[in-house]
């Protein structure tokens, strides 16, 4: 009976060790990635740079909980440095541009239209030819 509660002891003891070291890399690759400008962090690259599969990150409730929080804070970050780097100049140069780009769709597309009004036309007056030459 001893020997088993040293085993439950020993296993018991093992497993603390494996999660302490798991969240251990977690927060290192984490803190790598907080410091990187390039990558993204998602469990994705959590996982690659850690070394510990998503699954295991997906199920450990804190590792979870920091990474999808550090996520939204890093999108959000992330798109208030890019509104502050534009100028109102620079927006307006790219309202104009968009304008401008809307302008040519518009045109495409009404040339579309005629051409496909033209083609109702055609279509009608053939088959209006077509059962004339049937009844004769």
């Amino acid at each position: 009976m001893d020997k088993e509660k040293r085993n439950i002891t020993g296993l018991l003891k093992h497993a603390t060790a494996l999660k302490n070291d798991t969240e251990e890399k977690a927060n290192r690759a984490i803190d790598t990635l907080k410091r990187s400008k390039t990558k993204k962090i998602n469990f994705k690259t959590v996982s690659e740079l850690s070394g510990i599969s998503t699954t295991t990150l997906y199920n450990n409730p804190a590792l979870r909980e920091r990474i999808s929080s550090l996520r939204a804070v890093k999108k959000v970050s992330a798109m208030e440095i890019a509104a502050q780097d534009i100028t109102p100049r620079d927006r307006e140069r790219e309202l104009r541009r968009e304008i401008q780009k809307l302008k040519e769709e518009k045109q495409m597309l009404i040339e579309q239209l005629v051409a496909l009004e033209r083609l109702k036309i055609e279509n009608h007056q053939l088959k209006s030819l077509l059962t004339q030459k049937r009844i004769e």
